[in-house]
């Protein structure tokens, strides 16, 4: 074999395997220790435990208030309860201190919680249903989905698949075309080119438990399109970029979407809390 044979099937080689390191590599999780709890806050809570359907346990808060209005707090990927990236420990507070029942997770492969493996919402949303019905509050309380990137995702999901169990959906930053994300990533930062797409969906699929195409959104907000569902995007998401928004205004041209400037992917609640809880309505009633 000449040395331009030999090089040629080891390029070969590096094409068909470096895609597996790509996948292993993201879509592995973030585990942390919880360094907060609501107690800071001078409330009772609860430590909750759930075991999914596949063995993993998974932890999180039921913070209890006197109504009959309850929110899923969902973080996204490389989150947890803690909240560094997006804030959503200070944004349970303000759910809370308004009279909401929060419940709040770390999600498979985060946090405290099991697993080793994210995978975007497909599993998570059986999770979070699963979870919600072990508790045995799904017909107690007015429930509502508030998730931040993939926690939007999987809160979109939810709503899909079980239509009227939530009465609202507050989702920030969710992809709406992950095809055109996912070839975006694989450029930026494992430089692999668009035609290889095709080749990483299968890879992911087949040997890592992915389902690019169940994750798209594409269908999923057209089919969601009059439900009651507000949209928060930020301009300087280098992650998701202004496209995601405008994609979503031609799939469904009645969306209500709160826009931030200035801040980056699900920064709005940190950097302008003001304006991000005036588009939340917090008192519970059906417009915002």
């Amino acid at each position: 074999m000449t040395l331009a044979a030999i090089l040629l099937l080891l390029l070969f080689l590096s094409l068909l395997l470096y895609p597996f390191y790509v996948v292993h590599k993201h879509t592995l999780g973030h585990h942390e220790p919880i360094t907060h709890t609501p107690g800071e806050w001078g409330v009772e809570y609860e430590d909750i435990a759930y075991e999914t359907d596949d063995g993993i346990v998974l932890r999180g808060w039921w913070i209890k208030a006197k109504s009959q209005k309850a929110i899923l707090l969902m973080h996204g990927k490389s989150g947890s309860r803690n909240g560094y990236h997006s804030g959503i420990f200070d944004l349970a507070r303000h759910y809370h201190e308004k009279g909401w029942n929060v419940m709040m997770a770390d999600l498979r492969a985060h946090g405290e919680s099991g697993g080793e493996r994210v995978t975007f919402g497909l599993k998570e949303h059986t999770d979070m249903l699963g979870w919600i019905d072990s508790l045995g509050k799904g017909s107690e309380y007015r429930w509502r989905l508030h998730g931040f990137s993939m926690g939007a995702v999987t809160a979109l999901i939810m709503a899909e698949k079980r239509p009227g169990s939530f009465e609202r959906v507050i989702a920030d930053a969710p992809w709406i075309d992950f095809e055109r994300l996912v070839k975006q990533e694989l450029w930026r930062r494992a430089s692999l080119p668009p035609f290889l797409y095709g080749y990483v969906k299968w890879v992911a699929k087949r040997f890592f438990g992915q389902d690019f195409d169940f994750v798209d959104n594409r269908r999923r907000c057209k089919a969601l399109c009059g439900r009651e569902i507000l949209y928060i995007f930020e301009e300087e998401d280098t992650l998701l970029g202004s496209w995601h928004k405008a994609l979503l205004k031609r799939l469904c041209p009645t969306a209500r979407i709160a826009w931030f400037e200035g801040v980056g992917h699900v920064e709005a609640f940190k950097m302008d809390p003001l304006y991000y809880l005036k588009w939340l309505n917090l008192s519970g009633e059906t417009k915002a």
